[in-house]
């Protein structure tokens, strides 16, 4: 069996809010073998970019991994020092962050950017470092990567600057690699040269990805496995095909329900009622309860169990039920 390349267990985060820390994230478990690309999935607030961030160790101030255990090669990523986490990330673990424009240093010119991330973890100099500077923009699809080097990040497309957090995470060839909503506010078309992208890479350099999404289509296309998150917490998890077909988490199927479909259905595009709870203020019970259509009055009682149906699993009492989606 092989061994795992990440493996997150019962981690939890919270921001501190005057004597009280809120979780913000509640006890994820999560598995990624090398060369395995695996999908966290959830509306906005659900806790995905917040473990993503745990896992570089870059939660914003007054975050912090209040319990867990986040295992990188065999190797605890929280007794890293601040020297060891360094050397870490980007050499073996790189991360294309949400919006590259705010990612990006806007005072510095791209090949710059390029050169430092490469300098910081191989032993090149100016102009080898620049020379593998040019190689990543072409590997990236970027046209005339020569010029585009003196370039600063206003000057280039969303498109483009993405194309350029992939190159700069992928330098120094990682292992793993965590890509943040790699295609938010790109156009359909530029989505998908993203999306063939990280598949070239993944097939090519064998590298791993959690892919973190809220585009269910998305996450079909490139994934092999799937994880959900609520309320901060994993509802459920599979395989790619197994959770498309059956999903056993009424949360699960409603967002595949509000997949655009093309098979001639009129009205109105569906949607999940109501909002997910306020970090802070879960309700009694299941957290999502309140916008399930299925909810028993045991739900708003007491928080489900983990149930197992094969290699899915799911949070809930109706897990074993399967509802046509």
């Amino acid at each position: 069996m092989t061994e795992d390349l990440l493996r997150i267990d019962g981690l939890h985060v919270g921001f501190r809010s005057g004597d009280e820390m809120r979780s913000v994230v509640r006890g994820v478990d999560l598995r990624i073998a090398p060369g395995e690309v695996v999908g966290l999935v959830g509306e906005s607030g659900s806790g995905k970019s917040m473990t993503a961030l745990a896992i570089m160790r870059l939660l914003p101030p007054g975050g912090a991994v209040t319990s867990g255990r986040i295992s990188f090669r065999g190797r605890d990523l929280r007794e890293c020092s601040a020297s060891e986490l360094n050397k870490l990330r980007g050499s073996q673990i790189g991360m294309i962050f949400q919006d590259p424009l705010t990612a990006l240093n806007p005072a510095i010119t791209i090949g710059r950017q390029l050169q430092d991330a490469i300098r910081a973890h191989e032993p090149l100099g100016h102009k080898a470092a620049l020379v593998r500077a040019e190689e990543l923009l072409a590997l990236v699809g970027i046209p005339y990567p020569r010029q585009r080097l003196l370039a600063y990040p206003h000057e280039l497309s969303g498109g483009m600057r993405q194309r350029v957090m992939i190159a700069l995470a992928v330098s120094c060839n990682p292992a793993l690699l965590i890509a943040d909503e790699p295609t938010t506010a790109l156009d359909v078309t530029v989505q998908a040269q993203v999306m063939d992208l990280l598949d070239r890479i993944r097939t090519e350099f064998g590298v791993a990805i959690l892919f973190i999404s809220h585009n269910l289509e998305l996450v079909a296309e490139i994934c092999t496995r799937v994880t959900v998150m609520y309320a901060g917490r994993v509802v459920e998890t599979g395989d790619v095909f197994d959770m498309f077909a059956t999903p056993r988490h009424p949360y699960t199927r409603q967002l595949l329900r509000c997949i655009p479909r093309l098979d001639g259905a009129r009205g109105a595009m569906p949607t999940i009622p109501g909002l997910p709870p306020r970090i802070g203020a879960l309700p009694p019970g299941c957290p999502f309860a309140p916008r399930c259509d299925i909810a028993e009055p045991r739900c708003s009682a007491e928080e489900p169990p983990i149930n197992w149906h094969d290699k899915q699993m799911a949070v809930c009492y109706r897990a074993g039920v399967v509802v046509p989606t």
